[in-house]
This record gives C-alpha cells, structure tokens and sequence, in this order.
C-alpha cells in the first residue's frame, strides 16, 4: 500500500515536472518566435544583406524553427528532445537579440545622419571683457550697434532680440566698424552673428580676452539639398567633406575649415581625395563677391557646395559634414589610429600642445584632431595641412574597414559621431553601397591629391568687411587636380 502511494507521489511529481517544462517550453517558444521576426524584420528594414546571404539565412533559419518551435509545443514530445530544443532556442535567443540591438543602432545612426532639416545660425550679444553686464537683461534701455545685414536670418535675430530685452539699433555697414567701435567704448555692446565673431578672432588673437559674450540668439534656418544624386553602386561620384570648426552640434553654421572632395568610381574601386585650402580666395555662389573658401561656410553648406563646384568645373553629388567632435569620438571609438608622420612638429595655439615625431605615430582623438589642424609648423602652412588630414582620413577608413575593428567597436563608433555627421547621402544611398561591399568585398585603391596655391596678403573679403590674408587660386594647380578628378569618373573596369 505505501509503495503504490509512493509511486503514485512519484509519477504526480514527474508530471508536474513535465507539465512545469512544457510551459516553459512554449514561453521560450514564443520568446524566440518574437525574436527571429524582430531580427528578421530588422534586417529586411536595414536591407544591407546580399541576396546571396539573405536567402539562403531565412532557409536556414526557417528550417531550425521548424524543429525548434513544433517540439517546444508539443504535447507528447520527449523530455530529453524537449530540453535540447529549449537550450538551442535559447542561444539564438540571445544571438538574434544582439544581432536585433547591433541593427537597431544602424537604424539609428542612418535616421541622425540623413536627418538633414536644415541649420542653427548663432548670434552674440558681445560687450567688453571689463564691461559690468552679464546678461541681456543688463542691456535694457541701450542702444546695440548692429550690422546692417539685410540678410534674413539677421532681420530675424535682431527680432528674437528685440522680443527678449527692450534695446534700440544703430545700424553700421562695415563689420570692421562695428567691432572697433565696442573696442573703443564709443558703444556698450554689438550684436553680431556668432560666424563674423569668430572669423574675426581668428584675425585678431586680442578678441578673446578684449571682449566677452553675454547672451546667444539661435534661429533655425530650413535649407534644402541641392546636390545631384546618382546611383552610388552603378554610377561615380562626388562626396564634398566639410569639416566646420566647431564642437557639439552639427547643424550650426560656421567656417568650413576642411574642404575635401571624395571621388568614388563602384566600377573600378577607386577613391581620389582632393584637398582644397581653407583660404582659397574664390568668388562665393550665392553673394557674387571673392573671400576665403573657409567662409563659404557662414552661409551653409550649399553655399560651399556650390562654391566649389563653380571653381573646379565638376558636380558634386552628396556632401557630408563633419566637425571637431567627430574626430575626436571617431579615433576614441576605434581605440587610436596609427599615422607616418613625414616631420616632427609641435602644435600652435592648442591646450595642451602635441608633439609629433617623424615616423610612426599611434593617436587618440584629441591628438588625431590636433595633428589634422595644425599649419602653423610647414613652411606651406595650409598645404601641408591638407595632407595631413588625408593621411589622418585614410588611417581611420583603414582601421574602420578591419573586421576585428567591426565586430569590437561597432555599437561605441556609431553612437559616438550620429549627433556630429550629417550627410544629404539618402539611407538608401548608403545601405546599397554597404550591400555592395558585402556581395563583393572589394579592395578599395585610395589614391590622394592636394590643390596649391601662393599666400597673398592684404585682399578683401566679403563676410569680415575687410582684408586678410588668403591664397590665390593656381590655374594650373585647379586644371591638374581636375584632370584625375575626371579620370576616376570616367574609368571603367577592366581598364
């Protein structure tokens, strides 16, 4: 009798056992259910996989399941059959759950950079270091010079301006003006927009500790690609690098201090950077007047785009715009970048200075950014610049193209630079190029080219009012450097 009882204890364990199983079974079930269709579904989102990966992944995937999901839910299936599904259903779990977080930060990062709505204009309320005022509000009753700007993003901030603080206008032409008048004391403050101030700080080193910003005016300027698209995996074509001389966010406006052009041809495999200097002295698109190509920039990028495809004769087809941060989070993201350096030099005007050596150099973000803008130790200044930041471009496309580089760092180096690129590349754009390089795994030649051009002192340019030093564009210099522009273009493979 006790043994009968025994045993019939015994089996209602097993059964709770088998009954506790299989409802953890079909949990695991529908938890991995969920988790192969959000992968899936992510992935065909993405659409970066070949089809020669893809297809033969959703059969695979597809035939698993098929064992995986009709033993976890079945009635009578075995134990033992049962739990190594449940092990099996696990693992994947796990994997599609990383690989669902790996796709949706893509996502991401895609949606920030092609976001492109338009950009921040800034504008300073800017007094005397020794000035009393601290803000706005100080200045209640004054009269602001301003600049006679009929510009409408100017009309606008004096507005946003006048709506915050009860101040009056006098209105000067020239910006020179403007900016000694404040030197001088004949006014208590200016109001200036944030790209003029900063240009002119670059001329004058005194400005920064002669005169202090009080107050910030921000007005959001819609703007509207104007590049030609093309189909990136079929056609070449031109990526105009603009690198603001900024931090945090990208969409302000201000000086474009890096200007290089990426030729890509996807037939041949070939890419030809081309710097331009900072300073060239061009004539400015949309104003009709000569200054730096750097302040281009002030205006936005379409200006530069349309700056620099006026001068060079050739199309640019997508920009991408960059900024300090963003070489600095990139080279921090990858752990270090490695770069010859064909001089030892020591930076200018930095805090702290770096010194770099002759040979090879392993650099962090800030020294990476450091070594990009420093022109002060080349006796070509700008020039030697220019090749510097190619050679600092091409170690972080080397770097980034290794797959060990990929796989560690890949999460840490999107959500570093999504906030600080911006591109008028569409996603779609982007994700062909990525399917193109999975399907094919090409080797890229990246080949490098630097326009000249000789210093000139003294010439006028529009957005300071006055005259600075530049360099004069090389016809020849202009003509040589478009002639392998248009040799990558025009190459086809096998050729």
């Amino acid at each position: 009798m006790r043994s009968k009882r025994k045993q019939e204890k015994q089996q209602r364990k097993e059964a709770a056992r088998e009954a506790r199983l299989k409802a953890v079974s079909k949990v695991i079930s529908i938890v991995y259910s969920l988790a192969v269709l959000c992968f899936m579904g992510l992935l065909l989102w993405l659409n970066v996989m070949p089809a020669k990966y893809l297809y033969p992944l959703i059969a695979v995937l597809f035939v698993v399941s098929l064992f995986i999901v009709p033993v976890m839910f079945s009635r009578r299936g075995k134990p033992g059959r049962r739990k190594g599904a449940m092990v099996v259903a696990v693992v994947l779990t796990v994997v599609f759950c990383v690989g669902s977080y790996y796709l949706g930060v893509t996502l991401n990062f895609f949606s920030s950079i092609t976001g492109v709505g338009g950009a921040r204009e800034d504008f300073y309320l800017v007094t005397q270091a020794a000035a009393s005022y601290e803000e706005a509000a100080d200045l209640s009753g004054q009269t602001v010079g301003v600049h006679a700007s009929a510009e409408a993003t100017y009309a606008e901030a004096r507005n946003q301006l006048k709506e915050e603080v009860a101040v009056e206008y006098e209105y000067v032409d020239e910006l020179p003006e403007l900016m000694s008048s404040l030197r001088l004391g004949e006014r208590e403050a200016i109001f200036i927009s944030a790209a003029s101030y900063e240009s002119m700080k670059g001329q004058d080193t005194t400005l920064e500790t002669a005169t202090k910003v009080i107050h910030t005016v921000s007005i959001r300027v819609e703007s509207q690609s104007t590049t030609e698209h093309v189909n990136v995996t079929k056609e070449p074509f031109n990526i105009l690098v603009s690198g603001l001389d900024t931090t945090g966010d990208i969409s302000m406006v201000s000086r474009s201090d890096v200007n290089m052009l990426v030729t890509v041809n996807p037939n041949t495999n070939q890419v030809l950077l081309t710097s331009i200097p900072r300073d060239y002295y061009v004539t400015l698109a949309g104003k009709g007047a000569q200054d730096k190509l750097t302040h281009s920039g002030i205006y936005g990028i379409n200006e530069t785009v349309a700056t620099v495809e006026n001068f060079l004769g050739v199309n640019i087809n997508y920009y991408v715009k960059v900024n300090y941060s963003t070489v600095t989070k990139l080279v921090d993201a990858m752990g270090g970048i490695e770069v010859n350096s064909p001089m030892t030099f020591t930076t200018h005007n930095l805090n702290p200075n770096y010194t770099f050596v002759e040979g090879l150099n392993t650099l962090d973000g800030a020294q990476a950014l450091a070594y990009c803008r420093e022109r002060y130790s080349f006796a070509d200044g700008d020039i030697q610049r220019n090749k510097n930041q190619q050679t600092v471009l091409k170690a972080i496309i080397e770097k980034a193209t290794r797959s060990e580089t990929i796989l560690s760092q890949y999460a840490s180096i999107l959500n570093g630079i999504k906030d600080n690129i911006e591109t008028d590349m569409e996603q779609s754009a982007i994700t062909s190029l990525i399917k193109m390089q999975l399907a094919d795994m090409p080797s890229w030649e990246i080949s490098q080219q630097s326009i000249t051009g000789e210093y000139a002192q003294g010439q006028y340019c529009y957005a300071l009012g006055s005259y600075a030093d530049v360099v004069r564009i090389d016809e020849a210099s202009v003509a040589q450097a478009v002639e392998k522009i248009m040799q990558v273009l025009s190459a086809e493979e096998g050729k």
